[in-house]
C-alpha cells in the first residue's frame, strides 16, 4: 500500500512539474512575442520621425506629435517581456535577437531602458514644439539611444 501511494504522489508531481513546464514554455514564447511587439510598434512610429528629420518625408508637426507620443509611451513596454530563459540560445526554440549577455549585464541593460525612455520623453515634449531644428535633433539624440543597445545586446 505505501509502495501504491509513494508511486501515486510521485505520478502527481512528475504531471505537476510537467505542467509547470509547459506553461513557463508558454510564458516565455509570449514574453519574447510582446517585447517583439512592442519593439516593432515603436519601430513603426520611430521611422516616419526619422523620414522627417532627414528629409525623406515633409516634416508635419501633428504627425510628428502624434508618432513621438506613441514612441514615448512604447518606451515603457517592452522591457517586462525580458524575463528569465527568454534570451537567445536559452533553449526555448524561439528566434529572438535578444543576447543572452543581457542577463549577465543587467544594471548596464536597464541604465540604457532608461536613457531611451528619457530620450523618448523629451521627444515627445519637444515635437509639441513646433521647432523642425530642435525636432530634428532629439530624433538624432532619441536613434542613438536605441542604437547604443542594439550594438550592445541584439544579434545582427
Amino acid at each position: 500500500m505505501k509502495v501504491l501511494m509513494s508511486l501515486g504522489i510521485a505520478a502527481s508531481l512528475l504531471v505537476t512539474s510537467t505542467v509547470t513546464l509547459a506553461a513557463d514554455e508558454k510564458q516565455i514564447k509570449e514574453a519574447i512575442e510582446y517585447r517583439q511587439a512592442a519593439l516593432h510598434t515603436m519601430g513603426w512610429n520611430f521611422g516616419p520621425l526619422g523620414a522627417m528629420a532627414k528629409g525623406d518625408m515633409d516634416y508635419d508637426a501633428e504627425e510628428a506629435g502624434m508618432r513621438a507620443e506613441r514612441v514615448a509611451m512604447l518606451a515603457q513596454m517592452p522591457w517586462e517581456g525580458f524575463i528569465e530563459g527568454s534570451l537567445r540560445d536559452d533553449g526555448h526554440g524561439v528566434n529572438t535577437d535578444a543576447l543572452a549577455k543581457i542577463a549577465d549585464n543587467q544594471d548596464d541593460f536597464e541604465s540604457l531602458q532608461t536613457e531611451m525612455q528619457d530620450a523618448t520623453a523629451k521627444l515627445a515634449e519637444v515635437a509639441q514644439q513646433d521647432d523642425f531644428a530642435v525636432f530634428r535633433k532629439q530624433v538624432a539624440d532619441t536613434g542613438k539611444t536605441c542604437k547604443n543597445c542594439h550594438d550592445e545586446y541584439r544579434a545582427e
